[in-house]
């Protein structure tokens, strides 16, 4: 995101918005394509006079398309003001952990997750809605986002009319689903690294249209393969279809298929329990179980000739995988082995903690209790709320989702993200892998408020939207896993993660970046005199300073320390480590007006950045004029907002 500066360029004033992707665009083609860009405008025709030859021919093109599809490609660029508001009383472990629970539209919320989280996510799994005709779907009307996520959060629409599900009677009902799928995957995209991967499962209703349309996104090179999961362990009732439905889809595309790197362990999965079984010791090897591979190089794989005689007299002439002299360090060590009573041709040990160290290349069909299945899924939700009779309907089982992040996931600190949270499988199970392999992999969900039915067990005990049950699984899982894996848990070094702290989406906390439209004179009018002061007066200190934060690009779970300074109240980024610089202090009220020797005290500090309010120089002109000359003498950058 870009900020605005005044002219002198002494200081810096945070813009309110999330990034333009269409403006950063045009950018981009300007520094590329110089002559392209006139007067800030990109020129498409000199454009495709540049590229010639490699420009396509508009009139018959390879695509999918769909009624509404440029403005849900609009809907991915605009920009928005949202922010997120911290809800303390509704995490666990806030100073100390590095998860996130977001409780808002996902549209929105990855616009505003694209500065601090751009570039740093290694890997996402959805589920989301299937498109059955009874799954609820984001209400995408492409009007202004955040004012539809706040009529959205009432439970009803522009007409007061509830808003459910998307069925086939509605109209348009694979373009709504695409409409509301793509903005989502084009923002998600942005915030995979450079070797991260997307994980998303689909059953047939939009599995081929899903596939075209990820195609388009993250590019078809980018198709890593999709795996058909098992969902059903039991042959299900005859229900007049000529092929009864068992499994699912999971289709899997990374950032940039060019960056992943197996040898890292990209990709791997543990030994099957049958590949396990080929390994042997029958020769008690201290170094323990074996298997062997042919010595005898095959067609193609290079090697050298030469000849070699087995133990019992037999001599073989052939191109071998290694030299002469690689093969008698070989013999030396025990590595080469003649079947057949000597008689065979040579074969090299390879020793089964070798393997197990390597892993093995996933496969493309999950089945089985490595996986889990819906019925295993359901059994889990059940053994964490023994009180309801069902909770979710259709979860997902956290082995399925342990195995992927095992796959996408090699690094032990990686950031996983879901946006379509639902009961929060992925949190659990993120947390579960990491007491199983003492990983530190932090996770973030994102679940819509979505009302639970006021028929239901859990309405009943008090939870009024499915992101409340989600919490209370992820809080139920941790204690549960902070059990089972006692054991384990007392040799980590670091202790087990098992909070998240909880932001909710929100218009944002200072009036003049407030955009709603509207077409009320009077409601102008007022705005407009509210735009004196900056901030709303119902916005804590810390509201603002989420927003703040969320605007400079530092993460949500950055630690901050509140400080006296000469009597005056601010909040700082915590260090790291004793003797690191300060990155950045923050005086966001209002209402104090700091004296000229508070805030020299403060630039005294020497913090990187200092952040200030401008209702806080409450008009005086002369003290923001000094304030920009101390900063200046320090080194320090001046940020106003």
């Amino acid at each position: 995101m870009e900020e605005d500066q005044n002219q002198d360029q002494e200081y810096k004033q945070l813009n309110g918005h999330s990034p333009d992707f269409r403006t950063s665009l045009a950018k981009q083609l300007e520094e590329l394509v110089p002559e392209a860009v006139a007067d800030g405008k990109v020129d498409v025709l000199k454009l495709k006079e540049l590229l010639d030859e490699d420009a396509g021919d508009t009139s018959e093109r390879f695509g999918l398309f769909w009624p509404g599809k440029k403005r849900a490609m609009r809907a991915a660029q605009d920009p928005t003001t949202a922010t997120l508001k911290p809800a303390k009383d509704l995490s666990k472990d806030w100073d100390t952990t590095q998860n996130i629970f977001i409780e808002g539209d996902n549209l929105e919320v990855l616009k505003v997750l694209q500065k601090q989280y751009h570039n740093s996510i290694k890997m996402i799994y959805i589920d989301p809605p299937y498109n059955t005709g009874k799954d609820f779907v984001y209400p995408d009307n492409f009007k202004e986002g955040l004012q539809n996520y706040l009529e959205f959060s009432k439970q009803v629409d522009e007409g007061n009319k509830k808003i459910s599900t998307n069925t086939e009677t509605a109209g348009r009902y694979h373009s709504n689903w695409l409409n509301m799928m793509y903005p989502r995957l084009k923002l998600a995209r942005n915030l995979l690294t450079d070797d991260g991967v997307i994980f998303i499962s689909i059953d047939d209703a939009e599995q081929s249209n899903l596939k075209k349309l990820c195609d388009e996104i993250f590019g078809e090179s980018n198709f890593e393969g999709s795996i058909k999961w098992r969902r059903r362990s039991n042959q299900p009732n005859d229900d007049g279809k000529m092929v009864a439905t068992v499994s699912e889809y999971i289709l899997i595309y990374s950032r940039n298929s060019n960056n992943l790197n197996s040898q890292n362990g990209f990709g791997r999965m543990p030994l099957s329990d049958e590949r396990l079984s080929a390994y042997t010791n029958p020769d008690n090897d201290p170094r323990g179980a074996w298997s062997s591979t042919p010595w005898m190089a095959s067609k193609g794989q290079g090697g050298s000739e030469y000849t070699i005689t087995t133990p019992s007299g037999v001599s073989y002439t052939g191109v071998w995988l290694g030299n002469r002299q690689t093969y008698q360090r070989l013999i030396a060590e025990n590595k080469i082995i003649f079947p057949d009573s000597g008689k065979g041709k040579p074969r090299k040990k390879i020793f089964a903690k070798e393997r197990i160290a390597k892993g093995q290349a996933a496969i493309d069909f999950w089945v089985g209790k490595s996986y889990g299945d819906n019925l295993t899924a359901t059994s889990e939700v059940k053994s964490l709320f023994v009180e309801f009779q069902r909770v979710f309907d259709y979860p997902k089982p956290t082995a399925m989702i342990k195995s992927l992040a095992r796959i996408g996931s090699p690094n032990h600190d990686d950031i996983i993200l879901d946006f379509f949270s639902g009961s929060s499988t992925t949190a659990h199970a993120v947390m579960q892998l990491n007491a199983e392999d003492g990983g530190s992999r932090k996770h973030i969900q994102v679940q819509l408020p979505e009302p639970t039915d006021e028929k239901s067990e859990a309405y009943k005990a008090g939870y009024r939207k499915i992101s409340d049950i989600a919490r209370e699984r992820i809080n139920r899982a941790g204690e549960k896993i902070k059990t089972d894996y006692a054991d384990k848990l007392a040799e980590r070094d670091v202790p087990l993660d098992v909070g998240y702290r909880t932001y909710q989406l929100a218009d944002t906390n200072f009036r003049k970046w407030q955009s709603t439209p509207t077409n009320s004179l009077d409601e102008l009018q007022t705005r407009l005199e509210l735009m004196r002061e900056s901030a709303d007066d119902n916005s804590s200190e810390e509201d603002l300073l989420v927003e703040v934060m969320l605007k400079m690009g530092l993460s949500l779970t950055t630690k901050i320390d509140i400080r006296q300074i000469e009597g005056l109240t601010v909040h700082q980024v915590a260090p790291d480590s004793e003797g690191d610089s300060i990155q950045a202090i923050f005086y966001l009220n209002e209402h104090i007006k700091p004296t000229l020797e508070q805030l020299r005290a403060v630039i005294n500090e020497l913090p990187s950045k200092f952040v200030i309010i401008d209702d806080a120089f409450q008009g005086d002109n002369q003290l923001k004029t000094n304030l920009v000359q101390t900063c200046k003498s320090f080194g320090v950058e001046l940020w106003t907002v």
